[in-house]
């Protein structure tokens, strides 16, 4: 915990470097395919990605720009192969709930996404050879060695303050946005997710006044994320089984366990979007700690 009442470059360097270090140290057992590996590399990218959003104002745009662009590469190329990883592990769940053991459906629905997994982590594994990751790892490590820091005298408590001020009004500008579609619902859950790792970072590596209020900002933003990402999870996993129920009939094969995972899914989503209205009340308390 670094001391309160230093200056914002201190802690900046520790986050910065702490987030970048987080992605290096996670890379290996993602190209490994070792369990749990890739979504914490996905989920450590998207981290350090948020990061240097938040710090923007206080990084060399040139220098970090050149490592945005290809972060933001990066974490397409892991949310292809992720998603395929979650769609075998969301149906095979749901399966297992239903108590259904049904070896047409579980190769419809488990076993066909995990041959397109197996298949897009090779190409993952193979595009972490090319010169171009090479060089974005190269960039990353220079990065985290010696971040390019600007404009980094304030005090820390008031800077990073404003920026937690500010990540809870993202979240609740793009709650007014919603309109019931999807996409405003990610924008939500895109603004929370932000929320929590800004007070994440902050409550690692940010003076000791802000332990506490980064602490429920954290909570609060990772609350949001979950309940939303669920929801996303539960609606993709519906719209999949009906797909998949057509196919099944036209092959002949019997539609009724997809009746009943379809309608599982359907409630589940419901359950969920029913949570969103408390967990934007808890970021509104959260942010009341920053006044």
């Amino acid at each position: 915990m670094v001391a309160p009442h230093v200056s914002l470059g201190e802690v900046a360097r520790s986050m910065v470097r702490g987030a970048a270090g987080a992605v290096l140290d996670a890379e290996q057992a993602a190209l490994a395919d070792e369990p749990d590996g890739l979504h914490a590399l996905r989920t450590r990218v998207r981290r350090l990605r948020s990061i240097l959003s938040l710090l923007r104002d206080h990084l060399d745009d040139r220098r970090s720009q050149r490592l945005r662009v290809p972060l933001r590469e990066w974490g397409s190329q892991l949310g292809t192969v992720r998603d395929a990883e979650v769609l075998a592990a969301e149906a095979a769940s749901a399966l297992a709930a239903a108590g259904i053991d049904d070896d047409a459906m579980r190769r419809r629905l488990v076993e066909e996404p995990l041959a397109d997994y197996a298949r897009l982590h090779a190409r993952l594994v193979a595009l972490s050879e090319q010169p171009r990751a090479k060089e974005r790892m190269r960039e990353l490590h220079a990065f985290a060695a010696d971040p390019p820091l600007v404009g980094v005298d304030a005090d820390a408590t008031g800077a990073l303050t404003a920026v937690l001020r500010r990540e809870a009004r993202r979240v609740r500008k793009a709650a007014k946005r919603l309109d019931g579609s999807m996409e405003r619902l990610h924008d939500v859950r895109k603004a929370g997710r932000r929320l929590r790792y800004a007070a994440e970072a902050i409550g690692e590596a940010g003076p000791a006044t802000l332990t506490d209020a980064a602490a429920a900002a954290a909570k609060a933003g990772s609350r949001l994320h979950d309940v939303l990402g669920d929801h996303r999870d539960a609606v993709v996993l519906a719209a999949r089984l009906e797909r998949s129920r057509v196919r099944a009939a036209r092959a002949g094969e019997a539609t009724e366990g997809y009746d009943r995972l379809i309608a599982a899914a359907t409630a589940r989503a419901m359950r969920r979007r029913g949570q969103l209205d408390r967990a934007l009340r808890r970021v509104r308390d959260a942010s009341k700690m920053l006044d």
